[in-house]
């Protein structure tokens, strides 16, 4: 038997033996560190509930889930290097929604639908609109009527073109009829010291961000953009109660992908083992403080949300024109 006829002949052979050593490393995953990365610096909520949820997967398997600050560029560079990372289980990236607004507005080509493997999108929360006390405004209705009467001296706030709170002002402008003023910040603490001070007039952000000045008078809520408040969180009408339709898909999720080649089976693992750790006391607690609530999904409905998000996202950045400078 010649050469060539020996290895086609033990070449089905040759390839079982690699399925089912891959098959067999999936069932031992993890057997050392997991890196989660998260592309923000240290204290703000992707980096806690990613934390939160790092040290219970610890506990399950046994292995450290490290969590790696990465932050720059608004995430592109941190996930760009996950994409590229390899598929085997030891590098997962967290990133909020506004991942889904790369291609559209940062014209960075980074789709996480096509891109990435979705595992989770293991916490949702609305965002909550909210203007300086010295404003003087006490309703949704009454900052419209500001606006339009000040169109040209009235400015929200955002801390990257394309992020959540960008698109959700876009979409308030758009809702209303307003022609707002978007100013961009390098932090939402920075634009936050901006409104309290009243250089801005309003903001959409999320409830653990601006709590403490809700709590201390310097900031009123107005309203939330979703059906419902978070628990914990000061109580506020929607937009809808508030007389605004359309803004329902002006919320905040956050989510955790793999590369895009992850074994099935660690997907699926690791997808169930985060939907655990969504019901541990230290992690429902620290959500709800933070104004978000757990959401557990499949591998599937996690895809099906981040896909439908992309496509909500698009329909704002075409409909506001919005476009890097």
């Amino acid at each position: 038997m010649t050469s060539a006829r020996l290895f086609f002949t033990a070449l089905p052979a040759l390839m079982g033996l690699t399925m089912g050593a891959g098959h067999a490393n999936a069932q031992q995953w993890p057997t050392r560190a997991v890196t989660m990365v998260v592309p923000f610096a240290p204290g703000a909520s992707n980096d806690t509930f990613t934390r939160a949820i790092a040290q219970v997967l610890s506990k399950k398997f046994g292995q450290p889930f490290v969590v790696d600050n990465r932050p720059g560029a608004g995430g592109v560079t941190a996930t760009n290097q996950v994409v590229r990372a390899a598929p085997d289980g030891y590098t997962f990236v967290e990133m909020p929604n506004s991942i889904s607004s790369f291609k559209q507005v940062l014209k960075v080509e980074l789709d996480p639908s096509t891109d990435l493997q979705t595992i989770s999108v293991f916490a949702r929360s609305p965002s909550a609109m909210v203007v300086p006390a010295s404003l003087g405004v006490n309703s949704v209705a009454e900052f419209v009527e500001y606006a339009k009467k000040n169109p040209d001296k009235t400015f929200y706030g955002y801390a990257g073109i394309g992020a959540t709170q960008h698109l959700h002002g876009a979409l308030f402008a758009t809702s209303t009829g307003l022609k707002l003023k978007g100013i961009n910040y390098k932090g939402s603490a920075e634009a936050q010291t901006d409104l309290v001070a009243g250089r801005l007039h309003m903001m959409f952000a999320t409830v653990a961000s601006a709590l403490g000045q809700i709590q201390g008078g310097q900031l009123k809520l107005l309203a939330y953009t979703a059906d419902t408040a978070p628990p914990q969180s000061p109580k506020a009408p929607t937009m809808a109660e508030a007389g605004l339709k359309g803004m329902e898909p002006a919320q905040v999720w956050w989510a955790i992908f793999a590369p895009k080649a992850l074994p099935a089976e660690i997907a699926t693992r690791m997808n169930a083992a985060i939907n655990e750790a969504l019901t541990d006391p230290s992690v429902v607690d620290l959500m709800a403080r933070s104004g978000a609530s757990p959401h557990v999904t499949t591998l599937e409905q996690a895809a099906k949300e981040v896909r439908e998000e992309g496509e909500v996202l698009t329909r704002i950045i075409k409909e506001a024109d919005i476009r890097i400078e």
